[in-house]
């Protein structure tokens, strides 16, 4: 694949970026990431594509229609899909985030919690009803979603005319376990962590390795709770 960009008379030209590589994924079955030379990364969810470019580095011009662009360091992200926060929280970077589709009281992450209650995350609104002012006064650079977000598209469509990008996870959709785990290396690139998220993720696998080389039971269990 090559993403090339043309310049004119006088100008610099854009950075033409080659697939090198695509990254090794053991179970995830919802995104591929697809290493390019320059350190630029093109992460595909979907039908949806999103190129990380590196801090100081061009943004390619003529980029295939719909491709979003995530110029890093990525910082000030509302976050909105829950299951996003912990792999965040595991690479260290809790402070990436500024704004929060949870209220304080709706998270089952304690960090979460104390992190709105010190006043470092502030409450934004909920996916369908974000409040637009505090996120784009915030320097917001990326609102990380889940697939909710196409039930109310004029959202997205209103946060990309505020010039931020709109990223929608799909973890959830994952049909094994450690494929939704994996997701944890989506964050290291988006993050600049990548090495971080590779040794994580399989410091995990490691750790039950032994239990997934056992042979299958043949039973099935359901889980239930009660919430008030």
């Amino acid at each position: 694949l090559l993403l090339a960009g043309c310049a004119g008379s006088g100008s610099t030209a854009a950075p033409t970026l080659t697939v090198e590589s695509s990254y090794p994924l053991q179970y995830a079955k919802q995104f591929t990431v697809d290493e390019c030379t320059g350190g630029y990364e093109l992460i595909t969810i979907a039908d949806s594509q999103y190129l990380v470019v590196p801090q100081g580095a061009a943004v390619p011009e003529d980029l295939p229609q719909g491709t979003t662009v995530l110029q890093q360091p990525i910082e000030n992200i509302y976050l909105v899909s829950t299951s996003a926060m912990d792999p965040i929280i595991s690479l260290g970077a809790l402070d990436s985030i500024a704004l929060s589709g949870t209220k304080q009281d709706g998270w089952y992450i304690d960090e979460a919690k104390q992190a709105m209650a010190d006043g470092k995350i502030t409450y934004a609104g909920k996916y369908s009803a974000p409040d637009y002012e505090t996120i784009y006064s915030a320097d917001c650079n990326l609102a990380i979603e889940n697939t909710m977000i196409y039930h109310t598209p004029e959202v997205k469509e209103q946060l990309e005319k505020l010039g931020i990008p709109v990223f929608v996870e799909r973890s959830s959709y994952e049909p094994h376990a450690l494929g939704r785990m994996e997701w944890i290396k989506v964050y290291g690139t988006l993050l600049g962590c990548e090495d971080k998220a590779e040794k994580l993720f399989a410091d995990k696998v490691d750790g039950i390795v032994d239990i997934l080389q056992k042979p299958a039971a043949g039973k099935t269990v359901s889980f239930f709770y009660i919430t008030s």
